[in-house]
Formats: structure tokens, sequence, C-alpha cells
């Protein structure tokens, strides 16, 4: 199985979460992740990880697309693939988003993030008229205000899509998500009993059910 967090608009927090989906995933999964990210930010979070005694996770990074693919084909079927793409357009997150399962895209819940994923939206039509398969991408809600719950805007131009799903947990703004991967955590690691860490156990009981990943 593999799960591709991508976007082709940086800064939504794609490699934050694909880090705090990976180590809590990998407690129940065989979990390995691809950095496609140019400023390599799960890897460092990685090694900060490392440093702080806890368990690393298994992180691959890649400059030519068939160095890629060939890992990708040589993984077996019990291991889960999490795929931070970059935060742009490139051949290797393409690449990505076509060899991916199941693909979550975070954004924010601000107008302006309409823009970027109407790019995105053309990205996912010219990946799929490439392989011939309507390609989904299940949006997250991600760092929005705590107070927020008016979302109209952006979940109309959502479901006008035929690239996109909403998924129905939201990840919202909090200190935990910096907090913790400044130690190398998982918010679930820092305090598995803050807002933080109940609304990622659920989204991840979300993508468990959506992905079907049984585990």
């Amino acid at each position: 199985m593999i799960i591709a967090v991508s976007h082709q608009k940086g800064g939504v927090g794609k490699s934050t979460l694909a880090f705090n989906l990976a180590i809590e995933l990998n407690k129940t999964f065989n979990v390995v992740m691809i950095d496609l990210d140019v400023q390599e930010t799960i890897s460092a979070y990685n090694r900060i990880r490392k440093i702080m005694g806890q368990i690393p996770l298994n992180i691959h990074s890649f400059s030519i697309d068939k160095e890629m693919i060939d890992f990708v084909n040589n993984q077996d079927d019990k291991t889960l693939t999490i795929i931070d793409t970059g935060g742009f357009d490139s051949s290797m997150n393409r690449i990505s988003i076509a060899i991916a399962d199941f693909i979550i895209t975070p954004v924010s819940s601000e107008f302006t993030e309409i823009l970027g994923l109407e790019k995105y939206n053309n990205i996912l039509a010219e990946v799929s008229n490439q392989i011939n398969e309507n390609i989904k991408s299940y949006v997250v809600l991600n760092k929005i205000s705590p107070n927020q719950k008016n979302f109209n805007d952006i979940n109309d131009f959502i479901n006008s899509s035929k690239h996109f799903t909403l998924m129905e947990s939201k990840i919202r703004r909090r200190v935990d998500f910096s907090n913790s991967v400044a130690h190398g955590y998982s918010v679930v690691e820092l305090d598995n009993s803050s807002k933080s860490s109940k609304e990622l156990l659920r989204l991840i009981d979300e993508i468990k059910i959506k992905a079907e990943l049984n585990g």
C-alpha cells in the first residue's frame, strides 16, 4: 500500500502531517517513508527523533525517478509506504500521484487555498489522462483555526471536482504540532490525551477505513 501526502503548494503542513501519520501507523504496520521535499523536513524531524532517543523512522530520498520506482516495486505487500511529496510540480511528484493507492491532500480553509487546489486539480487531471484512470485525492482540512466552523467556500470547490473528496476529520492549528516535531515526536507521543492527539487519531481511523488498511 502506498499513501502519498501530496499537494503542489508548499506551506500546507504536508511534512508535519506525514511525519505524524507515519509514527502512529508504524505502531501497527511496517512503514517506510519517502522524502521528496527539497527541504527534507521529515528527514530533519527524524534526525531529531533519533537524538531524543526515539526509534527513528525508515526514511529514503531519491533524486532519480527510476530509483524511486525500483524501490517502491521492491517493497512487499506488508509494507506501508508513505510519500511526502514536495510542494511543487515535478516528474517525481507526478509519479508518486500515479502510483499511490491513496492520496491525502492537506489544505487550510482560507479562500486563497482554492487557488492552490485549482492548480493541483489540473495536475491530477493531467496525470489521470496519462494513466487512463481517474485519480482521486482525499482532502483534509489542516492547520485550521480552532474556532472556525464555516467551510462553505472550500467545501463547494472540493465538491465540484471529480478529483477531490473531503474527509470528515479536521486537523486544527495547535501548538502541540510544532512542540512535538521539535522533539521528534508525534503529537500522540507528546500527550496522548490532547485535542491534537484525538484529532490525529480520528484522521488515522478514517484513513484506515477509506484506504481499507487492515492491521
